[in-house]
């Protein structure tokens, strides 16, 4: 029997741990019936003529007076002598018959044996069951209709468990002669032939398919209570009332079943009466008042107050909590102690303190990744840890806070929030299992031809130096130009090209050409399927770039375009940056690295759209020496693009889409050649003009008003 099985049925019928729980066995009420006979001893001599045939009930023969040997001796021992006799006759008569009825009824039931009104006399075991299995049978048919609060439900014989148990009853008539004892099964054979013997009817109740049934009709069929409750609502607490209940008293039915169905002659359509119990709710209505006398104290203003690690990475702060927020707070139900009663929401508590963490914590700074020369990881520099908001400390403290004003009503009190240090994410050993996000493709490589449009190379490996090593850490979002700044001669930016007014200034801008660098790691981050917060297009489309997937950065102090992307993973991601050092042809590469990310990135084919070609001039400039060139700028044709990202899980749901546009505008060619400037021409003579008289000239068609307009105009 299963624990489960076994836990209903102690549960119900009281039992407890050891006693069998399995199934009843009842027998029918039936008439005394005699026992077979049997020789016992009358005396302690054991001699033949001191034993007596008695029956097996204890009920002992009247024994031979002692007198009677002192007055008849003679003929007492005569007619003991006969006695004996005829009593060895009778016990080889006995034995004989025994013999013989044992023969013919070996592994048989005896004759004349009865189980209730069914004959097995001569039948073998399996013939007996079989026979008793057939005529017994209806025991395990009919139902019974049993009274509940929701109306009446039946129970069948077969759920109960009901049926003839026809192995005992089978055994019992298979008992009757066949003790072993030949005398004991001769005198019981010839006492069955003679009288009869029967045995009761037996029925099976199985009391766990009992348990069983009641516990389904007491739970489907019961009239539950209705706890009283507190409902919330724009603001405001009210009670609903709680109602009784009534259900099944499932001990006393099962008690009920169990007598009738262990009756043979239980009818088959039985009506039993259930015991009907009354079902108290849990939460009385005096308890939900009594909860929102206790929720209006909590509801009162709050000042939760922050002073951080220190005042110098963190600086204090005050927040009020208005009495109305915190009323949108309190909940109610049954508590950990089990009382009915109001509390905070730890789900829009948390809420309103992840609106305050943001203005109070400080980050962590991550350490820099040193490589050795072989570019395998060597140690981590620099990094401190950041302050921030405890949330399960602060969240236990306001609740605590909340539960104190429940109990007292103190009023006006303050709370301070925990701080908690924030370490930085980045550890050699987090650095284990690190690889290049996207399968690989979150990495890229620009080719870039160190000159004066790029501070003969500085403006973009200087960058790639400065990015080599940085953590980003989950959630936090990359700057580019944060990230590399400040742009100046002092951190050893030089003066490059920049596009200003649709041309271009090769030396116009200190850092001039840093684009090559944001463009790579666009195209990295792009790529590992990161979110993308900014990208900018050029002015014109160069073609060291993949076509609608440039990026680049600018700022001239009040008008910023920046690359700006999110680590929308759960883990670091490490920046690797590199350059190589070619002085006519070289290249950046950006890789970044984090623990394996299952997502798939594409992006819509490249095309050109509203194509305008560009032309070529040349221009003859004194500004170069005789005969030397100067490619102001190469003719680029303008156009218009479109490129569609789509980052999927591994589930094929899509995470990002987004789509860039791009515009780019028609640059001219221009050439310039170096010419020797002419010698300037001498000033002509000026002739002196006569001085014309004024005449005044009126036109008399003219009124006065229109002259006045005239005059406006």
């Amino acid at each position: 029997m299963a624990t489960d099985e076994i836990d209903l049925v102690d549960e119900i019928f009281g039992l407890t741990p050891g006693e069998p729980a399995g199934r009843l066995a009842v027998p029918e009420p039936v008439d005394a019936v005699p026992e077979p006979f049997r020789w016992e001893p009358n005396s302690p001599t054991k001699s033949a003529s001191s034993f007596e045939l008695k029956p097996a009930t204890g009920l002992w023969a009247p024994p031979v007076p002692e007198r009677a040997h002192s007055r008849r001796g003679g003929r007492v021992i005569g007619f003991a002598a006969a006695f004996a006799v005829a009593a060895a006759a009778t016990a080889i008569l006995i034995t004989v018959v025994a013999v013989a009825a044992f023969s013919a009824s070996a592994n048989r039931v005896v004759p004349g044996v009865h189980v209730g009104s069914v004959d097995l006399s001569g039948l073998t075991r399996d013939q007996a069951i079989a026979r008793l299995q057939n005529s017994y049978a209806y025991l395990g048919q009919g139902q019974a209709s049993i009274a509940t609060p929701a109306g009446a439900a039946p129970i069948t014989y077969t759920q109960a468990g009901r049926g003839p148990d026809v192995e005992a009853m089978t055994d019992a008539a298979m008992s009757v002669g066949h003790s072993g004892n030949p005398i004991d099964d001769a005198v019981a054979m010839l006492r069955s032939r003679a009288n009869g013997r029967s045995v009761p009817v037996v029925v099976l109740i199985d009391p766990t398919a009992v348990a069983t049934r009641v516990r389904q009709l007491a739970g489907t069929n019961q009239v539950l209570p209705q706890d009283a409750r507190v409902i919330v609502q724009n603001g405001t607490f009210t009670v609903s009332k709680s109602t009784p209940g009534n259900g099944i008293d499932e001990k006393a039915l099962c008690e009920a079943i169990i007598n009738l169905l262990t009756q043979e002659n239980a009818p088959a359509g039985a009506t039993i009466e259930s015991t009907f119990v009354a079902l108290n709710p849990k939460v009385p209505s005096q308890a939900a008042q009594d909860a929102i006398t206790a929720a209006q104290k909590m509801a009162a203003e709050m000042d939760l107050t922050w002073s951080g690690a220190s005042a110098a990475t963190s600086p204090t702060a005050t927040f009020k909590v208005d009495a109305n927020t915190i009323r949108t707070w309190i909940v109610f139900g049954v508590r950990a102690d089990g009382t009915y009663g109001p509390s905070a929401d730890p789900t829009m508590v948390q809420a309103y303190l992840s609106g305050l963490s943001g203005k109070v914590a400080v980050r962590p700074v991550e350490p820099y990744v040193v490589y050795d020369k072989s570019g395998k990881v060597s140690s981590l520099k620099g990094g401190s840890n950041g302050v921030g908001l405890d949330m399960a400390a602060t969240l236990q403290a306001i609740e605590a806070h909340l539960e104190g004003l429940a109990s007292s009503g103190v009023q006006g009190s303050s709370l301070a929030m925990v701080a908690a240090p924030i370490s930085p994410q980045i550890t050699l050993d987090s650095l284990t299992g690190m690889t290049v996000l996207g399968g690989g493709q979150g990495a890229w490589t620009t080719t870039f031809f160190p000159g004066v449009s790029n501070g003969n190379g500085a403006n973009i490996r200087v960058p790639a130096s400065l990015l080599n090593g940085q953590i980003v850490a989950p959630g936090q979002q990359f700057s580019f130009l944060r990230a590399v700044g400040p742009i100046d001669a002092a951190h050893g930016y030089a003066m490059g090209g920049v596009i200003v007014g649709g041309k271009s200034d090769h030396t116009g801008a200190m850092g001039g050409g840093i684009c090559s660098a944001s463009t790579t790691m666009f195209n990295a981050a792009a790529r590992a399927g990161l979110q993308i917060d900014e990208r900018h297009a050029h002015f014109y489309y160069i073609d060291r770039y993949p076509i609608g997937l440039d990026a680049t950065v600018y700022s001239n102090g009040y008008e910023v375009w920046d690359l700006r992307w999110t680590n929308d993973t759960s883990n670091p991601i490490l920046i690797r940056a590199s350059s190589t050092k070619g002085s006519k042809k070289a290249t950046i590469t950006i890789q970044l690295w984090s623990l394996p990310l299952d997502r798939k990135v594409t992006f819509s084919a490249a095309y050109k759209d509203k194509v305008v070609s560009a032309t070529d001039h040349t221009s003859y400039v004194t500004t170069l020496k005789p005969g030397q060139q100067n490619r102001a700028e190469y003719p680029t044709p303008g156009f218009e693009t479109s490129r569609t990202r789509t980052v999927t899980d591994s589930t094929g749901k899509i995470i990002h889409m987004e789509t860039w546009t791009s515009r780019y505008t028609k640059v001219d060619g221009l050439l310039e050649i170096g010419i020797t400037p002419k010698p300037p021409k001498p000033p002509p003579t000026p002739t002196p003009t006569p001085t014309p008289t004024p005449t005044a000239i009126v036109n008399p068609a003219v009124n006065t008003r229109d002259r006045r307009a005239a005059a406006k105009e």
